[in-house]
C-alpha cells in the first residue's frame, strides 16, 4: 500500500509475520537459513504447481513465402534481402528438454534470406552447453551502377570491341557497352561453441568462420585518369578462443586466447585501362588488395571482492603479423627492385587494466582506474620505391614507424545526500606518446558531474555537464608524404581542443505510460587552428513516450532532432587562411507505433509502425564571394504492419506489409554520367529515389 507522502505501509498480516520472525531471531543461536529447524516442516505442501518445466517438444515452427521489391537493392538492408518477387524462409522457436533435465534448443529467423540466422543449442543448464549457429549479413549499396567492365578471373576487361581514347566523351562504344552492376558485400558467419562449468571453475572453447563475397566501390588511376570499378570481395576468417576461469567465495581468475588468420582469395586488383596511355605502354594496371595476415592474442583476469570492495585485474598481450610475398611494384615499364620479398610485419600491442570500486560509507563511495595500452611496431625498415598510380618511379621513401601509448588514469566518487539525491564526480587523465605523427605527444583532461534527483516515485531528473581541455607538444607536419603540408595546418583528432557538454535528463515512470525527455548541447573550440577545423556547434532533444491504452492496447511514439554547425578555415597558396567554409547539418527522427491483441475471440493481434527520417547538409564556401553546395539529403518514410492470426490451438497464419518510400541526393553525383567528366569513367548517378513494397505470410504451427 502506498501512503500520500509515497511511503510503503505493509498489509498487517505481512507486519505480524515480520514481527514474528524479528522475535525468533531474538533466541536463535544463528538466523541463516542454513541454521533454520525445518525437521518439522512439510516440505511436500510447499511443492510449486506451476513451477514444473515442461518435458517433451514446444514451440513453434514456420514457413514464410514473401513478395519483395528489388528493383532498388538498397530496400533489402530494411527486408533482409534484395531477391526481387518471390523468396522463402523458414521460422522456428522449438526447446525439447528431458526428464534429467537436458535441453535442446532450435531457432531460425528469416533463414533463407541473406540477413537469416539459425542455431542449435544443446546441453544441461548450468553445467554444459553446445551451441553450433549461423548468421547471415548483407549490406547493399546500389544496384544501377553502370559500367563497361566484365570480371575474368582476377582481371576486369573491357569488351573485345572497344576503342580507348584519351577522354570518356571520345569513347565511341561506351554507351553500348554500359551494364549494372551490383554494389554489394554479404557476409557469411558460421560459429560453435562449448562451454563447460564446473564447482569452482569454467572451461569454453570456440571456433568461428566468416566469408564475404560482393563488390564494393573502388577508384583505380593511371596518372591523371581514373575509373571507377566494382572491386570484387572474396575472402575469410578463422578464429579460435579458448577461456578456463575459478571462482571461489570472493575471486574470480582466469586466461583467455584468441588466434584468428585472415586469407583473401584475391591476389591484386588488375584492370584493363580504357583510356588511351599518356605515354609510355600503360594499358593495364594493378593494386594491392588486403593481404593475409595472422594475430593471436592471450589475457589474464582476475577480480577480488569483499564487504563493497572490489577490484578488477586484466593484462593481456596480442600480436599481428603480415607475410605475405610483395606484388611488383609496377607493370608497366621496368620494376625497381624491392627491398625484401615480404613486409615481415609484426605489430605488439600490450594491455593493462586495474579497477577498484568500493562503498565507503552507506552515503559515499569511491572508485578509480588504470588503463595502459603500448602498440609497439616491429615491422623491418625499408627504404621502398614510390611508384605513382602504377606508372613511373618517383624516388624512395622509408616505410613509417608509427607507435604509440597510451594511459589513462581516472577518479570518481558518488555522494548520496538523501534517499533521492545523490552527486557523482570523475576526473579523467589521458596521455599519449605518438611515433610518426604530427605531434610526440598529446594529453587530455575531462572532468565530469551528474546530479540526480527523484522528486517523486514516478518523476526523475537529472543534470549532467562535462568539460575536456586537450593540448600537446609541439606540432610538425607529417613526412611520410611527398607533399609538404601547410605549417599552419592542424588535424581535428590531434589538436588543441576545449569541449564543452551539458545534458538535461527527465523520466515519468506512471504504470500504464511513461515518459523521457533528453536536452543536450556540445561545443568544440580548436583554439591553436589556423588552417583546419575550428569550432564545431551541436544541440538535440529527444522525446519518447509508452502508453499501455488498456490491457490489449498499447502505443508508443518518439522523435529525435540534432542540429551541428561546423566552421573550417582552408588556404589554397600554403600560407594564412583564404577560404572558409560552414557547414550545416540537420537529423530528424520521427515515430509511432500500435499494438493490439485479444481481437476476435482473442485470436487475432495486429500492429503498425510508422518513421521518418530526414537528414541534410548545406555547406557554404567563402572566397570573398559564397559559393553554397548544392543538395545533400537523404529522407525516408517507413510503415511496417502485420496482423497475428490463429487458425487453431497449434496453427498460426501472419501477414506482413513493409512500405518504404526513399529519397537522396548528392550535389556531387546529381544526374552524373559515366562521361560526364573527361577524365573519370564513373558508374553515373548513383543515387535512390525509389517506393517499395514488401508482403510476407508465414503458416506456423506451434506444438
Amino acid at each position: 500500500m502506498i501512503k500520500q507522502d509515497g511511503s510503503q505501509r505493509l498489509p498487517w498480516r505481512l507486519s505480524l509475520l515480520a514481527l514474528a520472525v524479528i522475535s525468533s531471531y531474538a533466541g536463535a543461536q544463528g538466523y541463516g537459513l542454513a541454521s533454520a529447524n525445518r525437521d518439522k516442516v512439510k516440505l511436500d505442501a510447499w511443492e510449486c504447481k506451476r513451477c514444473e518445466v515442461p518435458k517433451g517438444t514446444t514451440g513453434m515452427i514456420g514457413a514464410g513465402i514473401a513478395y519483395n521489391d528489388g528493383g532498388d537493392s538498397r530496400f533489402g538492408n530494411t527486408t533482409g534481402t534484395d531477391q526481387d518477387g518471390a523468396v522463402a524462409s523458414l521460422e522456428a522457436d522449438l526447446a525439447h528438454k528431458t526428464d534429467s533435465s537436458y535441453q535442446t534448443r532450435f531457432e531460425a529467423n528469416r533463414l533463407g534470406y541473406d540477413a537469416g540466422s539459425a542455431s542449435l543449442t544443446t546441453g544441461r543448464k548450468g553445467q554444459y552447453e553446445i551451441q553450433a549457429a549461423y548468421r547471415g549479413f548483407a549490406r547493399y549499396d546500389n544496384n544501377s551502377a553502370l559500367t563497361p567492365y566484365r570480371r575474368d578471373g582476377q582481371t576486369w576487361q573491357l569488351p573485345s570491341e572497344w576503342q580507348s581514347a584519351a577522354t570518356t566523351d571520345q569513347m565511341t562504344s561506351l554507351s553500348s557497352s554500359l551494364s549494372p552492376a551490383e554494389l554489394k558485400i554479404t557476409r557469411d558467419r558460421y560459429r560453435i561453441d562449448a562451454n563447460y562449468t564446473g564447482d569452482f571453475y569454467e572451461v569454453a572453447l570456440g571456433y568461428q568462420h566468416e566469408e564475404r563475397q560482393g563488390n564494393r566501390r573502388a577508384s583505380v588511376n593511371l596518372l591523371t585518369n581514373s575509373t571507377l570499378l566494382a572491386e570484387r570481395i572474396e575472402d575469410k576468417n578463422d578464429r579460435v578462443n579458448a577461456k578456463l576461469y575459478f571462482r571461489g567465495d570472493h575471486w574470480l581468475t582466469g586466461i583467455d586466447a584468441e588466434v584468428s588468420q585472415y586469407q583473401n582469395d584475391l591476389s591484386a586488383l588488375h584492370w584493363q585501362s580504357a583510356f588511351s596511355p599518356t605515354f609510355g605502354a600503360a594499358y593495364y594496371g594493378q593494386n594491392a588488395v588486403a593481404p593475409d595476415n595472422k594475430a593471436y592474442r592471450v589475457a589474464g583476469h582476475s577480480q577480488f571482492s569483499a564487504e563493497g570492495q572490489q577490484v578488477i585485474m586484466h593484462l593481456g598481450f596480442t600480436r599481428m603479423t603480415q607475410d605475405q610475398a610483395f606484388l611488383p611494384a609496377t607493370i608497366n615499364g621496368p620494376s625497381p627492385t624491392l627491398p625484401a620479398t615480404d613486409l615481415a610485419g609484426q605489430v605488439d600491442l600490450i594491455e593493462m587494466k586495474l579497477k577498484y570500486h568500493g562503498r565507503l560509507t552507506p552515503a559515499f563511495s569511491l572508485r578509480a582506474g588504470y588503463d595502459y595500452r603500448d602498440r609497439d611496431n616491429k615491422t623491418p625498415i625499408f627504404s621502398y620505391p614510390q611508384i605513382v598510380t602504377d606508372s613511373y618511379y618517383s624516388g624512395d621513401r622509408l616505410n613509417p614507424d608509427y607507435d604509440r601509448t597510451r594511459q589513462q588514469a581516472n577518479l570518481g566518487a558518488k555522494y548520496r545526500f538523501t534517499r533521492s539525491l545523490y552527486l557523482d564526480l570523475q576526473y579523467q587523465y589521458e596521455h599519449n606518446n605518438y611515433n610518426g605523427l604530427d605531434r610526440d605527444t598529446l594529453q587530455e583532461s575531462d572532468i565530469e558531474a551528474k546530479l540526480h534527483y527523484r522528486l517523486s516515485p514516478h518523476w526523475q531528473a537529472w543534470l549532467k555537464a562535462e568539460y575536456r581541455d586537450r593540448n600537446g607538444s609541439e606540432y610538425h607536419g607529417m613526412t611520410a608524404s611527398n607533399r609538404p603540408n601547410n605549417p599552419l595546418l592542424r588535424r581535428s583528432y590531434l589538436a588543441d581542443r576545449e569541449h564543452q557538454g551539458y545534458g538535461l535528463y527527465a523520466s515519468y515512470n506512471g504504470g500504464a505510460y511513461n515518459v523521457t525527455l533528453n536536452l543536450h548541447t556540445r561545443q568544440d573550440d580548436y583554439t591553436d587552428t589556423q588552417i583546419g577545423l575550428t569550432q564545431v556547434d551541436s544541440q538535440g532533444y529527444d522525446l519518447s513516450a509508452q502508453y499501455a491504452i488498456s490491457e490489449n492496447l498499447n502505443f508508443n511514439a518518439f522523435v529525435n532532432q540534432d542540429w551541428r554547425d561546423s566552421d573550417q578555415a582552408g588556404s589554397n597558396n600554403y600560407a594564412g587562411a583564404n577560404w572558409f567554409a560552414n557547414t550545416e547539418d540537420e537529423a530528424t527522427l520521427i515515430g509511432a507505433g500500435i499494438d493490439y491483441s485479444n481481437l476476435l475471440e482473442k485470436r487475432l493481434r495486429i500492429g503498425l509502425d510508422y518513421s521518418f527520417s530526414d537528414g541534410q547538409s548545406d555547406t557554404e564556401v567563402s572566397q570573398g564571394l559564397h559559393n553554397p553546395y548544392g543538395d545533400y539529403y537523404a529522407t525516408k518514410h517507413n510503415i511496417n504492419a502485420f496482423a497475428d492470426f490463429s487458425l487453431s490451438n497449434g496453427l498460426g497464419l501472419r501477414f506482413d506489409w513493409i512500405f518504404e518510400q526513399y529519397q537522396d541526393a548528392d550535389w556531387a553525383n546529381d544526374q552524373l554520367m559515366p562521361d560526364s567528366i573527361p577524365n573519370v569513367l564513373s558508374f553515373g548517378d548513383l543515387s535512390h529515389d525509389y517506393s517499395a513494397h514488401y508482403f510476407g505470410v508465414t503458416l506456423s504451427y506451434r506444438l
